[in-house]
């Protein structure tokens, strides 16, 4: 059979009901035809080998529009996905490189929203990573307006399931440093349900000893591994390691941490990384927090001596490879450019979907990171310290265990005179395939410990 050429403006969908109608033809002749069959004849028909060639030539032709799509749905380009859905209607069910549609993409964006639910998107679909609908990107980003059009399209404002257990009103609480409170209380007016997380991170002691007296279980709860699998006593005293959430935890939440060693919290509970509730308050330097954990009876760990590690203090110091800083900029793009102005050159950057996320700039041989964040506030909230080591596990044994036999003498009333060594973050495996640990020192300037060549690279 000779061959057409395929059309310019063929579509998957379209090809794809042309395969089923053929399957009924073959199935006439041979009750035993398969689907594979009637694909493979169509693109025959076409010129090509199979079906996967078909499709892929397909993709190709289509890779622009997606590209236009994607960026538009992030942008908040109304009028552009205007003109590119008119243009293929089907873009509207495409997902990402990383499994997100349009409506993931555009969550922030109510105008945006409301164009793509006009031409067919499902306000019920879950991203491939984190198992979440459009509202719960939504919420995470307190974007109200966005979040009333999902609510109103019929967005579900309970959204469990997620991968993270935190459920919409966990994203729009938990997951940031400050808690969106028009975004949570729409989603309690359309009839969400704090959880305990949630009622922490929104400081909610009334909401908090609600759940625990109608349930049993409440205080039970906790997050996903992804979040070291923490308990309510653990979460309400630090954030999970490597994540930011709980801008609340400034000296109030200390009230917090009282309710919920009266409401019964286990003190001996231990998350992922084997840390009680009062370790993780020693580690982290929260004093107020182990008054009132150890008060309640909680137990004083063991420090965990390590006295060959200590022994090679000084070895394992000369792992350190580099120093490098890292600062947050406004404008990641901006910034680069004025850099290499100078005669700094590109030394890596990391790009998802035409997003900048972070950059590394060389003059000589000095080396300089940028990630995107507000320019504003103390200097040592706007740069940090990224410090390369071969030894990375056992460097961080070494901090935690001089910060916790510090601790232990200190509960003991029998300093000894060590520096304290105040964790920001425990060592965790990091979304970009890191291994890392944050120390802060007295100023606040955040130390950040990596196995890896450098963050987003």
């Amino acid at each position: 059979m000779s061959s057409s050429p395929l059309p310019e403006r063929a579509s998957l969908e379209y090809l794809k009901r042309r395969a089923k109608e053929r399957l009924r033809e073959l199935r006439q002749r041979d009750p035993g035809a398969q689907l594979a069959d009637a694909q493979l004849a169509i693109a025959r028909e076409h010129g090509f080998a199979s079906w996967r060639a078909l499709k892929a030539e397909l993709d190709r032709r289509r890779a622009p529009a997606r590209t236009a799509f994607f960026a538009a749905c992030r942008a908040g380009d109304s009028a552009a996905l205007r003109r590119l859905l008119a243009d293929d209607a089907a873009l509207v069910r495409e997902r990402d490189a990383a499994g997100s549609t349009g409506l993931h993409l555009a969550a922030p964006h109510a105008d945006a929203l409301r164009v793509l639910l006009e031409h067919g998107a499902d306000v019920d679909a879950r991203d491939s990573s984190d198992n979440a609908r459009a509202l719960h990107f939504a919420a995470q980003r307190g974007a109200l307006d966005a979040a009333r059009v999902l609510i109103e399209a019929g967005a579900d404002v309970h959204g469990a399931g997620d991968v993270h257990r935190l459920e919409v009103i966990g994203w729009a609480c938990c997951l940031g440093a400050s808690v969106p409170s028009d975004v949570v209380a729409l989603l309690l007016e359309r009839g969400a349900r704090h959880h305990v997380f949630s009622a922490i991170a929104c400081q909610d002691a009334e909401a908090l000893q609600r759940l625990c007296e109608q349930d049993a279980d409440a205080l039970g709860r906790r997050l996903s591994r992804f979040e070291q699998r923490q308990s309510a006593l653990h979460y309400v005293i630090a954030p999970p390691d490597g994540l930011v959430g709980g801008g609340f935890r400034t000296g109030s939440h200390h009230a917090l941490v009282e309710l919920l060693i009266e409401l019964g919290a286990e003190l001996e509970a231990q998350d992922d990384a084997g840390r009680t509730p009062l370790e993780l308050a020693l580690l982290t330097g929260d004093r107020e927090a182990t008054r009132r954990l150890r008060e309640a009876g909680a137990r004083a760990p063991s420090a965990r001596a390590d006295r060959g590690i200590e022994s090679r203090a000084a070895e394992l110091g000369r792992s350190v490879s580099t120093c490098d800083p890292m600062l947050l900029v406004a404008d990641l793009r901006a910034s680069v450019a004025w850099y290499r102005g100078l005669g700094f050159e590109l030394a890596g950057q990391h790009e998802a979907d035409g997003v900048l996320d972070w950059a590394a700039l060389s003059l000589g041989g000095a080396y300089l990171m940028l990630v995107p964040g507000a320019a504003t506030g103390a200097g040592s909230e706007r740069v940090s310290l990224w410090f390369r080591t071969s030894r990375l596990d056992e460097l961080y044994r070494l901090f935690e265990t001089r910060q916790l036999e510090r601790a232990v003498a200190a509960l003991a009333s029998d300093s000894d005179g060590a520096p304290e060594i105040r964790f920001g973050a425990g060592l965790h495996e990091t979304h970009y395939g890191a291994r890392e640990f944050q120390i802060v020192d007295p100023d606040g300037y955040r130390l950040n410990f990596s196995a890896e060549e450098a963050p987003g690279g």
